[in-house]
């Protein structure tokens, strides 16, 4: 008889990334909007034939604003996984981010953060192009880290080392803490009742 494989005791979650909030949607459509009018007047010109070098100036903004979209989509969150021992945030296109649990303290809903950006807020990398990313300043808080899409499903995942928090926006906030917050539990049992044996 064939030797079986024991089932693996933490098979993968995955939990899909909160749909942009309102605030996201009208700030990231009307980034793209204004690019759009910026590159009107060189359509103009070149349906009229006309040559003007003003028209250079319009043209390197909407360049410039259309690439700051471009780098913001693809760092956008659409999933967030746990995974035997790490935490996975899977972005639009840009590389997956990977964080070891045993670097996580605890994970808690954060929904006194909701009222973002319009209170407490000092500084932000990206504070609504599809989503809120990068490093924030926050009164009171301190200094936290979004990968988020959703102001009202904000999940606060804590770390050691004086690392600033993660803040991440799962459509469903309290399940995905639930189950963090288990497998941190489950991951902390296995390693009382299995100790690694000391280097000799």
């Amino acid at each position: 008889m064939k030797n079986q494989v024991p089932p693996n005791p933490n098979p993968a979650q995955s939990f899909s990334a909160a749909p942009l909030d309102t605030y996201a949607l009208r700030l990231t459509n009307g980034l793209a909007y204004l690019g759009g009018l910026l590159a009107l007047p060189m359509l103009f010109a070149y349906l009229a034939n006309l040559r003007w070098e003003g028209l250079l100036v319009p043209i390197a903004l909407a360049v410039v604003l259309a690439l700051f979209l471009f780098l913001c989509y693809a760092f956008q969150p659409r999933a967030y996984e746990l995974s035997n021992d790490q935490l996975i945030v899977r972005r639009r296109l840009w590389r997956a981010l990977h964080l070891p649990l045993s670097q996580i303290s605890g994970a808690s809903v954060a929904t006194s953060m909701a009222d973002l950006p319009r209170h407490g807020l000092r500084f932000a990398f990206n504070a609504g192009i599809f989503g809120y990313q990068g490093p924030f300043r926050l009164d009171p808080y301190g200094e936290v880290f979004f990968i988020a899409t959703n102001r009202s499903r904000l999940v606060s995942v804590a770390r050691h080392q004086a690392l600033p928090p993660l803040i991440l926006s799962p459509e469903r906030p309290q399940a995905f803490v639930t189950a963090l917050n288990e497998l941190r539990t489950q991951l902390a049992l296995q390693k009382l009742t299995h100790p690694e044996p000391l280097d000799q």
